[in-house]
């Protein structure tokens, strides 16, 4: 007896030292994308009965920064947590790619299918061709004028169907084997890279009562990204444009982000930065058999152009849109201007977008609109007619500083036509941003030598080279615009060669002697032809001859 109670009591403790184990999936809910990373959050809902015991996590990225894993959840004790990644289970495909899928095996079945057809069909033909001959080469009796035609006629009968039938078979084939081929190129195209691998979170926890709660759990990871960028939109050369604030999302996480809702920021959390601090500057002699080596000075100069990159760097803009507003007349495309919530931090900005967003977990950019704004912009006619005879149409934006905009590539269309891309850059000093829009005919520009004002004089031992252009503006429009022209002349290399600008006509708005530029900027009425010259001379040594 004595036995058997004590066989039952160590049975309980066995029983009672055993957890019980629960497992269930996570979900994506929300993201905070950075420039650089992004913290995911998932939630995970669990039944769970009072006591010790253990809750197994999936479907969670495996690519996470682990110190940045927080785990919580209302009315459970977690006394510890392990993350691991699981090889052997398969993330499961969306519901999309499963489509696909099916769609793929059906398509394979009707070509297998075919191809049978097919192989069935050229046999009937190969029999009726040697059952042909066989009946036409009788050595038994003479073939008669009548077996003859007979079996010519039963062989067009047949033969004719059956080639049509394996002409069909081979056009079904074709068909289907290029829409194979497409659909195997989307899919691997779809497939979430590294869906092979899975992240498993197991969590003790200690429950006082029966409970069903949710997991919520956030982590870092660096398998994401947000890239600025904009459309720029000029129509009719009106005083304001319209830009048009995009983000390019990627994500590469092993994880599909389906019904996700999205928060873009710019902060870097995953870039630690340590203010720099002053160490003693030492000056010593340096040796006579010291030198610096070309490769010497180029790590220097690397290592001083990093820094300077890098101080730059710190001082990034930020988006801060405001709403273009307009008159609707009819029914317009609805905008996401009163979709995206600008949060603006002391250091940085979040954009809160109230819409989820399907963001697949291949990598492949999505494209997201943020906000539409208008900024205002001036029209000027661009001419150097030394180097080009076409004269550009020039807009010239101003005020969007105000905006804090960070870097990125805009593309440009003009009147509904792709002009091209460039690039917005908020961080450099000037305020002005100018986009060639076209070039314009309209507005004509020629450039001649004055023959009559060129000459080359030999006096003692030196020679005087004067050269003189004439430059002739028309503008054939209807209207009054303005031009900015520029012209070019030398600026010496050489103490031996003296250069000097005996005259500009009219008066330029700048000239900039240190490189050689004239800038006249003047407005031209309809109709109206002005001339502008430059003449200047070179003296140099008889002696020698002057590369031009």
């Amino acid at each position: 007896m004595e036995k058997i109670v004590i066989s039952l009591l160590s049975a309980l403790l066995l029983m009672a030292g055993v957890q019980a184990q629960t497992t269930t999936n996570a979900t994506v809910e929300k993201a905070t994308v950075y420039l650089y990373g992004a913290t995911l959050t998932q939630t995970a809902t669990a039944t769970l009965k009072s006591g010790s015991q253990e809750v197994i996590i999936t479907g969670l990225s495996p690519f996470i920064e682990i110190s940045s894993l927080k785990v919580t959840a209302n009315g459970v004790l977690i006394s510890s947590t392990e993350f691991s990644t699981d090889y052997l289970t398969p993330a499961k495909d969306n519901a999309r790619i499963n489509r696909m899928k099916d769609s793929l095996k059906s398509y394979e079945k009707k070509h297998t299918e075919v191809v049978n057809e097919l192989d069935i069909n050229e046999h009937l033909l190969k029999m009726l061709k040697d059952g042909t001959l066989h009946n036409m080469q009788q050595t038994e009796h003479t073939v008669s004028v009548a077996d003859i035609n007979a079996n010519m006629e039963l062989y067009k009968s047949k033969a004719d169907a059956l080639l049509k039938k394996i002409d069909e078979c081979d056009s079904k084939i074709e068909e289907l084997n290029q829409t194979i081929e497409r659909l195997n190129q989307q899919i691997a195209q779809d497939e979430t890279s590294g869906k092979q691998q899975n992240g498993v979170l197991h969590l003790s926890v200690s429950v006082p009562k029966d409970i069903t709660t949710k997991f919520t759990i956030t982590y870092f990871t660096n398998t994401a990204s947000w890239t600025p960028c904009y459309d720029l939109n000029i129509h009719d050369m009106q005083p304001q444009v319209t830009l048009q604030a995009k983000a390019q999302v990627q994500q590469f996480t092993g994880l599909d982000w389906t019904h996700t809702m999205l928060t873009l920021s710019n902060a870097t959390p995953n870039k630690t930065s340590v203010a720099p601090v002053f160490s003693t500057w030492f000056l010593r002699f340096q040796l006579r058999s010291q030198r610096y080596s070309k490769q010497d000075a180029d790590y220097l100069s690397n290592t001083m152009v990093y820094e300077v990159e890098e101080s730059a760097a710190a001082e990034k803009g930020y988006f801060d849109f405001s709403s273009a507003a307009g008159v609707e007349t009819v029914p317009a495309p609805i905008s996401m201007n009163n979709f995206v919530d600008v949060d603006m931090q002391e250091v940085h900005v979040n954009y809160v977008i109230a819409i989820p967003y399907d963001i697949p977990g291949n990598g492949k950019a999505q494209l997201i609109d943020l906000k539409d704004y208008t900024i205002n912009a001036e029209y000027t006619y661009y001419s150097i007619p030394k180097l080009s005879d076409e004269t550009y149409l020039l807009a010239t934006l101003t005020g969007y500083e105000k905006y804090n905009l960070l870097p990125g590539q805009a593309t440009v269309t003009f009147n509904n036509t792709f002009i091209g891309k460039t690039r917005i850059n908020p961080n450099t000093a000037d305020s002005l941003f100018t986009v060639t829009l076209a070039t314009d005919p309209r507005v004509s520009v020629k450039r001649e030598k004055q023959k009559q004002f060129c000459e080359t004089k030999h006096v003692g031992n030196t020679t005087t080279t004067t050269e003189s252009y004439l430059i002739t503006v028309k503008n054939n429009q209807n209207k009054q615009v303005k031009l900015t022209l520029k012209e070019q002349y030398p600026i010496s290399a050489d103490k031996d060669i003296e250069v000097k600008v005996t005259e500009i006509k009219p008066a330029a708005t700048y000239n900039k002697t240190g490189i050689g530029v004239v800038t006249w900027e003047t407005e031209l009425k309809e109709g109206e032809t002005r001339t502008f010259s430059v003449t200047y001379s070179v003296k140099y040594p008889k002696d020698k001859t002057i590369s031009w």
